[in-house]
């Protein structure tokens, strides 16, 4: 009993996870091989016996991962308005990517891919964790929940064959935009840092270069420019299936 009250403990130790140590590269090698298998067996986990199994195991696994992530902010008190809030992009992208896995309806697996495949990649590439040692819950809730925030998005891309179109991806950017301007104005009024629309969660003495202004309208294009990338190199993936399917050379 005392080994779970000490994994969900509130109390800040001030040790932060290391970044690009043994334990990263552990974890990146594990996203590394999530996503091979996805992507090699795809065909044989859409048509095989598996296929909702490990769906749901995706789906009810960010859920959990959510939820237990805010009873434990509730009952221990360690966080504020100023960070608890699912706001940030991967938090939603999470909650959407569940739901179109366990619902199958397009507009959650719209924001869940476009959100989640870059929003998990940065988070897992760089991370900024809660001043706790491990073991602890907020360890694992970050790599649980951005893990399989990337596995869930591979799997509605590649197993489900969710089609990326441009009038999804306009409706994204429209949405994203509108969201980041309103959540701006939200981080100013309550002086918090939701997306990172303040000041960024790295070469922050660079950022702090700029005007303040104009580091936040970058910011907020630059999580456009993030869906747009995505969304082209998904569309070059795809043309070049297209011409080895019909024996014509990749590279023209």
């Amino acid at each position: 009993m005392q080994s779970f009250w000490y994994f969900f403990r509130g109390e800040p130790d001030g040790v932060y996870f290391v970044n690009y140590s043994l334990w990263h590269f552990v974890m990146l090698f594990i996203v590394i091989i999530g996503a091979y298998f996805l992507l090699v067996f795809q065909n044989k986990i859409r048509n095989g016996n598996y296929y909702k199994l490990i769906k749901n195991i995706l789906g009810i696994g960010l859920l959990s991962q959510q939820i237990i992530l805010y009873l434990w902010y509730i009952f221990t008190g360690y966080s504020s308005i100023k960070e608890s809030l699912p706001l940030y992009n991967c938090r939603i992208a999470i909650i959407f990517t569940a739901i179109g896995l366990l619902t199958d309806k397009k507009l959650f697996k719209n924001v869940g891919v476009y959100w989640g495949v870059y929003g998990s990649i940065l988070a897992l590439a760089v991370v900024s964790g809660d001043p706790f040692s491990f073991p602890h819950y907020t360890l694992v809730s970050f790599f649980v929940g951005h893990i399989f925030l990337l596995w869930g998005t591979l799997f509605i891309l590649v197993v489900d064959k969710y089609s990326l179109d441009r009038n999804n991806l306009m409706a994204t950017i429209k949405l994203t935009t509108l969201y980041h301007i309103v959540l701006l104005l939200f981080n100013i009024l309550i002086d918090a840092n939701y997306d990172y629309l303040i000041t960024p969660p790295f070469f922050q003495d660079l950022a702090r270069t700029l005007p303040q202004f104009l580091y936040s309208i970058l910011a907020i294009i630059s999580f456009n420019i993030f869906i747009l990338a995505f969304y082209s190199i998904v569309k070059i993936i795809e043309n070049q299936n297209r011409k080895k399917q019909k024996g014509i050379p990749a590279f023209i």
